[in-house]
């Protein structure tokens, strides 16, 4: 029987791109699924195919109170809310970032303990990890130096939350399973130049017609991207087998340059734009891949494996039939 089976189970941030996801993934198990989202950046239309399964809480959990409401009476709750935004809004905004997903994890992990769940997810980031980091990068990484300085007020709260869930595990009777996904993407992301990650923001660039197209950085900076449907089926199996308080990467060692990114959404869309690259602005990491062997060896071998052309060519035909 799945562990998730008649389980009561809320997934706060599930009207997001990672989140909506695991929620149909958990209806698909038959969990008592309850959905928490403020819908400031998450969307109903990416629960659609789930809307009559789940119970969908509208709740700002920046506030207190409404946490407690959404974890009463839960036995799982997998904590997905956060502010999340690309590069350039991270790096200007570090109080913002810090503030906003400190008081997330502070607010979700104790009204998950004030209600007596059992069980919790952490979701954490290879942001964490300092610049310098070795690649392929093993766990360890996350407890030296500091995080990137692009990512840094959203590094140092995800390394902030994870230490204060290692602290409730050893001081309650939750368990806790810490997971640190690499770069996400789906066609369920927000296809914006200002906020979004750099593949949605190639994209609707790409298709827009811009020409020439200005690419921050250098290009040679590579990057591991992993379809979100795939680190909800690694958050799954996390909580499932290893809710230990010991931070284990979602992701995989198949680099991808910034260059071959956009060469291939070029091709993918049928444009030949010109591509000038600003090495004026921050390349970010110059390279991020994840050591996966802390996950095989907790999930049973698995490892993220929606081929990265595949992902590319649902997004462009997705934003071309939407724009």
């Amino acid at each position: 029987m799945s562990f998730y089976k008649n389980k009561r189970v809320l997934v706060t941030g599930g009207c997001g791109l990672i989140g909506s996801y695991l929620s149909e993934l958990l209806v698909s198990e038959k969990a008592d699924t309850t959905i928490s989202d403020s819908l400031s950046r998450g969307s109903l239309d990416r629960i659609k195919s789930i809307k009559d399964d789940v119970e969908l809480r509208k709740l700002d959990l920046l506030d207190y109170s409404n946490c407690l409401k959404a974890c009463e009476k839960q036995d799982v709750v997998m904590n997905l809310a956060a502010q999340v935004t690309g590069i350039e809004y991270n790096r200007t905004h570090n109080a913002e970032t810090f503030i906003n997903n400190m008081t997330l994890a502070q607010n979700m992990l104790k009204a998950a303990v004030e209600c007596g769940v059992k069980r919790f997810l952490l979701v954490s980031t290879a942001c964490v990890y300092p610049h310098d980091a070795v690649v392929p990068t093993p766990e360890s990484e996350g407890e030296r130096d500091e995080p990137e300085p692009t990512n840094s007020g959203y590094g140092w709260a995800k390394r902030m939350s994870e230490k204060l869930g290692k602290y409730y595990a050893q001081e309650s009777d939750m368990e806790i399973a810490i997971a640190r996904p690499f770069n996400a993407y789906g066609l369920r992301d927000h296809f914006d130049v200002k906020t979004s990650h750099v593949i949605p923001a190639l994209i609707k660039r790409i298709c827009d017609g811009e020409d020439p197209l200005v690419v921050w950085g250098s290009g040679n900076q590579s990057r591991v991207f992993v379809h979100a449907k795939d680190i909800a089926k690694g958050m799954m199996l996390l909580t499932e087998k290893y809710a230990k308080s010991d931070p284990v990467n979602i992701g995989h060692d198949k680099e991808v340059t910034i260059r071959e990114l956009v060469d291939l959404i070029s091709e993918l869309s049928g444009r030949n734009p010109e591509i000038v690259y600003d090495t004026s602005k921050p390349d970010g990491y110059p390279r991020r891949a994840a050591d996966t062997t802390k996950l095989k060896a907790v999930s049973g071998g698995w490892v993220p494996d929606t081929p990265l052309k595949e992902g590319l060519a649902e997004m462009v035909e997705y934003y071309e039939k939407t724009k």
